[in-house]
């Protein structure tokens, strides 16, 4: 019996290890690994509760990265919200019975529900579908969040907007993605 607790415990380090390795590797090693592990420490074992604790991951959770150091920006959450329907990151989809990503978090929220910018920026796109309509913030550059699920869009093209102004009212869902210079960026840090 300690023989296996032993193996176990030498396979757990190599893994460990491994994964540390390949997170130190470089950028597109840890974009590929990172969506795997918040999955794993999110949905499994509840690990990602007793890691947090402790353990300060690259790149978890952190919108520093993207976000100029100086100006002293601050997001804000886009509205209130009953509860997160299915985080960042890679999940299994029922239907189709494989795994997928998503590029940011759905919310339920309270049917009529406004919607802020997370933070001050110009609607660089607004698209418009009969069932729903979704709002794209320039923040600057290289930094966008996207607001879809919209049933009316208050704002137009070319508008600038603050964090207090409305961009729309939402159904009973609301989805935001973040995007960086590099693609999405997990916007969980800004719903602790």
């Amino acid at each position: 019996m300690l023989r296996r607790f032993k193996l176990r415990l030498l396979g757990v380090i190599v893994i460990v290890t491994m994964v540390g390795l390949i997170m130190q590797s470089g950028q597109v090693s840890r974009n590929l690994m990172e969506p795997i592990l918040v999955y794993i420490m999110h949905n499994k074992y509840d690990v990602g509760a007793i890691v947090y604790r402790y353990v300060n991951l690259p790149g978890s959770n952190d919108l520093s990265d993207i976000l100029p150091a100086s100006g002293g920006m601050v997001l804000r959450q886009p509205c209130e919200f009953l509860e997160i329907e299915r985080d960042y990151g890679w999940y299994w989809d029922k239907q189709e019975k494989k795994q997928k990503f998503s590029s940011g978090i759905h919310l339920i929220v309270k049917d009529e529900t406004v919607v802020n910018p997370i933070i001050g920026g110009q609607v660089a796109e607004i698209t418009q579908t009969p069932e729903e309509g979704t709002v794209l913030i320039r923040h600057d550059s290289n930094f966008y969040s996207l607001y879809g699920g919209l049933k009316q869009i208050l704002v137009e093209q070319g508008d600038n907007v603050e964090e207090g102004d409305s961009l729309g009212t939402t159904g009973t869902n609301l989805y935001l993605e973040v995007r960086g210079k590099d693609g999405p960026v997990n916007p969980q840090s800004i719903f602790k």
